[in-house]
């Protein structure tokens, strides 16, 4: 039953950047969000500038640089960051890396689509502010 939610390490940590920054008025230094976050720097410099390119954060150089919230975390879902870093939301048809059975019609196979598409709407309509919260 590997990894039923498919959601990465990366995303994980993309979602809890972004919602640091949304609990620290909008903008968080990298350095000190690794810290937090407890993941190693260059990784975390590696996730925010893909969210930067995404354009889910704008980066701001100087001294006091960092990265802002493009826009209010209340516009922005866990979806969207799942999309930003993935490409695609992950859809699981089988509990294993590959389907192995021949019917459609497999109790396991419905399992994995009704939690694919409950967790597909529950990341929809969760957004960074309501994980801000937890800061």
């Amino acid at each position: 039953m590997d990894r039923i939610f498919a959601i990465s390490d990366t995303v994980n940590t993309a979602v809890h950047a972004l919602a640091l920054a949304a609990a620290s008025g909008g903008s968080i230094s990298a350095s000190k969000a690794a810290k937090e976050l407890d993941v190693s720097p260059s990784y975390f410099a590696k996730i925010l500038q893909k969210l930067a390119s995404y354009g889910l954060l704008v980066p701001s150089r100087g001294k006091r640089g960092g990265y802002s919230l493009s826009k209010p975390a209340e516009a922005i879902s866990c979806l969207d960051v799942l999309i930003a870093l993935e490409g695609e939301f992950p859809k699981r048809e089988c509990l294993f890396q590959h389907s192995i059975c021949r019917k459609k019609t497999c109790a396991l196979r419905i399992l994995c689509e009704v939690t694919s598409t409950n967790l597909r709407h529950a990341l929809e309509n969760t957004t960074i502010a309501a994980v801000a919260r937890s800061f």
